[in-house]
């Protein structure tokens, strides 16, 4: 925050420079900012060890595994020079278990699991074998038997008859042993051996649907002996077509939780020991409006662990960020209730089943994408981002008694004085069909302010698309663009998570109408708010964002132009030829195919070109297998034959989610040169874009 400074003054209290929007010297630059595009994921913990997936943009997006134990800073564990990473669904997830001081991984250049000592050691030894000819298999999500003797994982085949999921237990001894477990469903995710050995749970779910609108969760009897391994009994305990489970976790008393929207909002659900063999015995722990799940785009997705004394530490999604939890086993509660506990009765009244206390815990991080105990619970790891640094671990603990200790110091993204960064500030606008949140992040910079009088311009990012949401995280893209004088908002438009399961349904038969519709109601109610310059707005957006943004320019003529990061052009295309996980997603969203052929091609940019009324600039991955560059390379050609401003950037070697600090660097570069043509176009180039350095920062 800014304190007590005067917005005019410079943090030492001298004026401030004054200069055009969209033009101001920066800290932020593209190199930076690329450099601090760490990604990090796989959050677990082995005894009193943490560990976690992260990514080095700089040696060409190679994923690592890294392992922290309460001491020197983390060391990476993984084998050098091998990338860490699954290609199941193709956006991966649950590549790495560590277990006994051992670890598991996925290779991403053959896709097979190896098993490693951690640090020196022998060379990782394969536990699958070699595919046969004309066969790709993936493996990802794998958690240990208690034995220790298999590896129970998700494996997806490539073959000539198509793509299949099953789930499988590969012998952790090198033998390159693997049983069949689980073949049933369209798609398998989540095996969760309990820890006595009796029993295996998973989710599964069938075409059209995607995890999030329906799926259930399975349990069956689990026998190894002799060293064999195999199930029993299986059978149905939770979920269905029109709810959606996720996240199953085994308690220390033998219950099993799970996460069901069944009330509206995913929320913790839990089986007894004794009601194990039945269905639908899940009973709920709580009644909150809020969100303890996400939607399962990658595997491996885990926001919840236990406690010593039985208490379960968890994510909570509410009033537009995350919040860390600590839900408490029903007990009674007589007088004034503990500081920081929030009951049913709050939002729901009294009368509800559940009973578990929820205690908001003490930490930094708004947006939470993990939480792991370690050390028997004396160490909790929550790997989030804040609002001043991006994704990072921290420790805490569950009672405040112990102050936050930062386990990734130096990485959390570009160094900036306070003054520099723009937090997101939460705005609702009005649209159509009702509120639609989302964050305005105003221009800020320590040494420069705008003209008097004159507002400034707008770029409206919208995220990677259906069931994504915008958080209030710091994100050193946006940074790049506020510092240098240009506004954000980040809009949760119909269709975003976090907002229970009726918002999340809402872009149902909508996809390209009500997410455009929105974000340009969006950017009207801050223009109209005098918040910035309605006449100067730009629109962008990443993967299915990108039909968004392109979409912004075909349904209103209130942008100036849009910039799409491996968007979608083509609707039709996209449903005919991207990968299995995602190739009956639109069914939902749009309409079953061939039925809803002429409903594809209305709501796809590609088929309105003469209709775009703004500048486009495409930048495209030339290895993408869910958005194929021979979309983005058709709709330039359309773009061009009908006389619009347009650029395309193709990058070898990129696939559906830029990873090389190279690319990144490059984009944004085009990106901001881009915005500085529509808004400002007798403006000079800024000389802090790219590599150099403005204020000692690189």
């Amino acid at each position: 925050m800014r304190g007590e400074q005067n917005a005019g003054e410079d943090p030492s209290g001298c004026p401030k420079a004054v200069a055009r929007f969209g033009s101001w010297p920066s800290p932020f630059s593209a190199a930076g900012v690329a450099s601090a595009k760490i990604s990090r994921s796989g959050l677990q913990a082995d005894g009193a060890l943490l560990f976690w997936s992260e990514s080095r943009p700089e040696d060409g997006g190679r994923q690592v595994v890294v392992k922290d134990d309460g001491g020197d800073d983390p060391v990476e564990i993984s084998p050098p020079g091998l990338s860490v990473r699954s290609r199941v669904h193709e956006y991966g997830g649950g590549a790495a278990t560590v277990s006994g001081g051992v670890l598991f991984f996925v290779d991403q250049a053959d896709q097979r699991l190896y098993r490693s000592a951690m640090g020196d050691g022998p060379a990782p030894a394969p536990l699958t074998p070699e595919p046969p000819a004309e066969v790709s298999l993936r493996y990802a999500d794998g958690m240990l038997s208690s034995s220790g003797d298999w590896l129970i994982c998700v494996e997806e085949r490539h073959d000539s008859s198509g793509t299949g999921h099953r789930l499988v237990a590969v012998a952790t001894d090198g033998s390159l042993r693997l049983v069949p477990l689980v073949d049933a469903g369209d798609f398998v995710a989540a095996p969760r051996p309990s820890p006595d050995g009796s029993h295996l749970a998973w989710v599964t779910w069938n075409h059209p649907y995607m995890s999030w609108d329906g799926s259930e969760l399975w349990l069956a009897d689990l026998v190894e002996p002799d060293s064999r391994i195999g199930i029993a009994k299986p059978h149905r305990v939770a979920g269905g077509d029109s709810i959606s489970v996720g996240q199953p976790f085994w308690c220390g008393d033998h219950s099993l939780v799970v996460i069901t929207d069944r009330t509206g909002w995913w929320l913790p659900h839990r089986i007894r020991a004794e009601r194990l063999e039945e269905s639908d015995a899940a009973t709920p722990m709580v009644h909150l409006e809020a969100e303890f799940h996400a939607p399962d785009w990658a595997l491996g997705q885990s926001t919840m662990a236990e406690l010593s004394d039985g208490s379960l530490i968890c994510r909570m999604h509410r009033d537009g960020q995350d919040h860390l939890v600590r839900l408490r086993p029903p007990r009674a509660v007589h007088g004034n209730q503990p500081s920081g506990v929030v009951t049913a009765t709050e939002v729901q009244g009294p009368g509800g089943q559940g009973g578990w206390e929820v205690e908001v815990v003490d930490q930094p991080c708004v947006t939470i994408a993990g939480v792991a105990v370690a050390d028997h619970g004396r160490r909790i790891g929550v790997l989030g981002s804040t609002r001043t640094t991006g994704t990072s671990v921290h420790e805490v603990s569950a009672d405040g008694s112990r102050p936050v200790r930062l386990l990734t110091p130096g990485s959390a993204g570009p160094i900036a004085i306070a003054a520099d960064i723009a937090t997101a500030e939460p705005f609702v606008a009005t649209g159509e069909a009702g509120s639609i949140p989302g964050f305005f992040y105003e221009p800020t910079n320590a040494s420069t302010t705008g003209p008097e009088g004159v507002r400034p311009p707008l770029v409206v990012f919208c995220h990677g698309g259906p069931t994504g949401s915008a958080e209030p995280a710091f994100d050193p893209v946006i940074q790049f663009f506020t510092s240098r004088g240009i506004a954000v908002a980040a809009v949760n438009y119909r269709g975003s998570s976090g907002y229970g399961r009726a918002y999340r349904r809402s872009l149902q038969g909508l996809w390209g109408i009500a997410d455009v519709d929105d974000c340009t109601a969006y950017a009207e109610a801050l223009a109209g708010a005098g918040r910035i310059d309605g006449n100067r707005m730009a629109i962008r957006g990443t993967s299915a964002g990108g039909l968004t943004a392109l979409g912004g320019l075909v349904r209103s003529d209130r942008f100036a132009g849009a910039v799409s990061w491996y968007g979608v052009t083509d609707l039709e295309a996209l449903a005919l030829d991207t990968h299995e996980f995602e190739s009956r997603y639109l069914d939902g969203l749009v309409g079953p195919l061939p039925a809803a052929t002429a409903t594809y091609r209305q709501r796809s940019p590609l088929h309105h070109p003469g209709e775009i009324t703004g500048a486009v600039l495409l930048l495209q991955g030339a290895d993408d297998p869910v958005v194929p560059v021979a979309q983005a390379e058709r709709f330039a050609d359309e773009l061009s034959a009908h006389g619009v401003r347009s650029t395309i950037e193709v990058f070898p070697g990129e696939s559906h989610g830029f990873r090389h600090a190279a690319t990144i660097e490059a984009c944004l570069v085009a990106e901001l040169e881009f915005y500085q043509s529509l808004f400002d176009p007798d403006g000079t180039r800024d000389p802090s874009i790219g590599t150099g350095t403005t204020g000692g920062i690189t």
